[in-house]
């Protein structure tokens, strides 16, 4: 039934044999495509990395033949020092006497810092280890070298020295790997190199010790092309010595291991022996990696070949529905939806794409036939909701308590005060007043500066009686100002900062200062206070709010700033602009630059004189 239903459906788009053609093609082309360029591919890296790790090889085994033939030539040198040859001969004498061992432990120590390859300088004798320094360990909490099983291969190479020596080999010296590293210090490779101590004498066999020289491989190995060469995850570069067995891998395990150990399974190895020691580089090519490497690589080409596929679909179906775009009855149809006229349904005719347009579009008219007396029914019921909201505010508005009555109230108060000659509460209920009228008041959001001015004065001598001597205050103004249009109450919220923040915990000694004056065609007004400042995240937040670029902050930082600011935006519009000055224990200053009306600001020149108001 649904195998039917697709047959069904491709049969009825024109479309279908036209895409799967192309899609076919492309596909079957692709393959022969990829498989060809990839084998290619794969044969050309092959042949170029052989050649580029031949070089590196080549250059590698340069450096290296170069430093173990230096490291050689110092050890020759350094075993002919006849200081050292008569040091070893006094601790030996001596059977270790401190004051002898300690200049022989001076002269070691001497020796091991002349060349920085150098990771330990040995002295050994048919006893058995005489004196040993460490560059890194020695005297300083870390292991020696040379103890437990270690102790057998220093032995092992005394032995072999002093059998060359007595043959009068030529090459009187002998290496061994063994120790690789040191247990403190598993990331040093080391190389051990002995020597017969023979100071001034020509006559080796007079040897009275034998020197060894711990040498530091992975230096060597740093300072290479071996290791400095860009290599692929698929190429494997490592040294073994005579035995075979490894001295450096890559892979870190591997160090220590025989050769024979590891996998070469589709491996094309590369090697070269070394001229000194015995040793081998090799540098091995995985041709089995090397091949999923390039398939990875060509499996991404793959991925655009099918973007590109899918872009060409897109542009075919593009090109496709522009031929059979709906025409006729649908287009007449459709402009008349456009003009919000429902028409009658389309007759259908046929199953293609066209048709099923127009099915479509009969459905589309039926739902929105429905959709429209749906919303005409809920906009209905909105507006029932809306009706029943208001009378309700209605109501809760006329049960509120009159603004006017309180001051009326406080009026009466005030002339009982009077009688009675308390002058002080007479002022503040006077003050108090006025605070209340011009705060309940909804007349008009829009007041003048110079009944803004006013109520800030009054809300500063009720917040400086309530606060005694915890701060003064100071308003300079100019009066010419005064009948300018503003937003009520929009100083109320700078001015209660200083209050509550800038001098919380004081006793006295507080002091604000609001000011106001012309500056650059517009009214600069300051609100300033010497308290406490703000601390860098809240000044922060704020400068956030003051720039515009800040939602109301989780911790309710700057409410009222934000709301003012709000207000003060909408009724002076972008060249309103509010700056923050503060530091902690430098007080705070905000200073508000109004637009000032062009009337205004002509008739300002005639005026020059200003309001101050201090303490009132």
């Amino acid at each position: 039934m649904v195998f039917r239903k697709i047959v069904n459906h491709v049969k009825s788009h024109m479309s279908y044999s036209f895409i799967g053609t192309g899609i076919a093609l492309f596909l079957f082309a692709v393959f022969f495509f990829q498989s060809y360029l990839q084998n290619e591919y794969m044969q050309y890296l092959l042949a170029e990395t052989s050649k580029t790790e031949s070089a590196v090889l080549d250059a590698s085994a340069n450096n290296f033949n170069s430093m173990l033939r230096d490291a050689l030539l110092m050890g020759a040198d350094a075993v002919m020092d006849s200081e050292l040859y008569t040091l070893v001969e006094n601790v030996i004498e001596s059977e270790g006497a401190l004051r002898d061992t300690m200049r022989l432990d001076i002269k070691l120590n001497n020796i091991t810092h002349y060349n920085s390859d150098i990771a330990a300088t040995t002295v050994v004798t048919e006893d058995g280890l005489l004196c040993e320094y460490g560059r890194y360990w020695n005297n300083s909490g870390y292991h020696e070298l040379w103890r437990g099983d270690n102790l057998e291969v220093l032995t092992r190479l005394y032995e072999e020295v002093m059998e060359l020596t007595q043959i009068r080999s030529a090459a009187s010296y002998a290496v061994s790997t063994a120790p690789l590293t040191h247990e403190d210090f598993p990331q040093m490779l080391l190389y051990h190199i002995a020597y017969p101590l023979v100071g001034s004498r020509a006559d080796k066999t007079a040897s009275c010790a034998v020197v060894v020289f711990s040498m530091r491989l992975d230096r060597i190995i740093q300072s290479s092309a071996l290791s400095n060469a860009e290599q692929g995850d698929y190429i494997s570069e490592y040294i073994t010595d005579g035995d075979g067995t490894v001295l450096y891998h890559r892979n870190s395990e591997l160090q220590g291991e025989n050769e024979r150990h590891l996998n070469t399974e589709s491996i094309e190895e590369l090697e070269k022996s070394l001229d000194y020691m015995g040793w081998t580089i090799h540098i091995d090519i995985d041709t089995n990696r090397m091949r999923k490497t390039v398939q990875n690589m060509f499996g991404e080409g793959v991925v655009v070949y099918l973007v590109l596929l899918l872009f060409c679909i897109v542009i075919w179906n593009v090109l496709l529905w522009r031929i059979l775009q709906p025409v006729g009855d649908i287009g007449r149809a459709m402009r008349e939806i456009r003009h919000g006229e429902f028409g009658g349904e389309i007759k259908i005719r046929g199953t293609h794409e066209l048709w099923q347009l127009a099915h479509q579009y009969n459905r589309t008219v039926r739902a929105l036939e429905v959709q429209r007396e749906e919303t005409k029914r809920e906009f209905e019921e909105k507006t029932l909701t809306l009706q029943r909201c208001n009378e309700a505010e209605k109501e809760a508005l006329e049960s509120q308590i009159n603004a006017h009555f309180l001051c009326n109230t406080l009026g009466a108060i005030n002339y009982s005060a009077i009688e009675n000659g308390d002058t002080e509460v007479s002022v503040l209920l006077k003050n108090l007043s006025g605070i209340l009228y011009y705060t309940f008041s909804k007349e008009t959001k829009m007041v003048t500066l110079g009944e803004e001015i006013d109520w800030v004065c009054q809300y500063l001598y009720l917040q400086k009686f309530r606060l005694m001597d915890v701060f003064d205050y100071e308003i300079s103004f100019p009066e010419e100002y005064n009948e300018w249009p503003c937003c009520k109450l929009f100083l109320q919220p700078f001015v209660e900062n200083s209050i509550l923040h800038g001098f919380e915990g004081w006793e006295r000694g507080g002091k604000i200062v609001i000011a106001g004056k012309e500056s650059g065609g517009r009214l600069m007004m300051t609100v300033e206070d010497n308290g406490c400042g703000m601390e860098k995240d809240v000044s922060d937040a704020i400068e956030r709010i003051l720039s515009g670029n800040a939602e109301i902050e989780r911790n309710h930082i700057g409410i009222g700033i934000q709301n003012v600011l709000a207000r003060l935006r909408m009724y002076y519009g972008p060249e309103m602009e509010v700056k923050l000055e503060t530091a902690p224990g430098k007080g705070t200053k905000f200073i508000m630059w109004l637009p000032i009306p062009a009337d205004i600001l002509e008739e300002s020149a005639d005026f020059g004189t200003e309001d101050t108001f201090e303490n009132i």
